[in-house]
């Protein structure tokens, strides 16, 4: 088994409903088993071309996860579930009703077409490093560090929701 940490994230529809939908179908998906969530919060849209105020705010939380499965069969999972429910990936970076995303696989360290783990921008997301904090304040973020240090620069970006 290896713990893995998932970030999720909507900003089209009931929000939050969305974040409960694709936790409960991680939640009842063999071979992933939900340990921890952290708390819900509030991020300003971020595209390619960096913050968008005019786009409607994100929900976020992260999610720790424990799965035999390997990275890859986890991310098939995890897309599976984006479809099941109706994620259309129409532009990079768009908006979405929901997104999931592996942030961390045990202290693998992967480069792969189709993943990169630990995810690559997750050092620079405060809706992944501040609710990660919230729910698991020990936690380590391989190859960067302890994500308290992470968070404290964030803390001003999001908002408890």
């Amino acid at each position: 088994m290896t713990t893995a940490v998932l970030a999720l994230g909507s900003n089209l529809g009931n929000k939050r409903e969305w974040l409960v939908k694709a936790l409960a179908l991680i939640s009842t998906t063999p071979d992933i088993y939900l340990m921890d969530i952290s708390p819900v919060v509030e991020s300003k849209a971020l595209t390619l071309a960096g913050v968008d105020s005019s786009k409607p705010s994100f929900l976020n939380c992260v999610a720790e996860i424990e799965t035999p499965l390997e990275p890859e069969q986890l991310l098939r999972e995890l897309q599976a579930i984006e479809l099941e429910l109706g994620r259309k990936r129409k532009e990079r970076w768009g908006d979405r009703n929901i997104d999931i995303d592996i942030i961390s696989y045990g202290n693998v360290v992967l480069s792969s077409p189709d993943l990169v783990i630990p995810h690559p921008e997750a050092k620079n997301r405060a809706f992944v490093i501040v609710p990660w904090y919230l729910m698991n304040q020990k936690a380590t973020l391989p190859s960067v560090g302890r994500i308290k240090k992470l968070a404290r620069r964030f803390a001003d970006q999001v908002e408890l929701n």
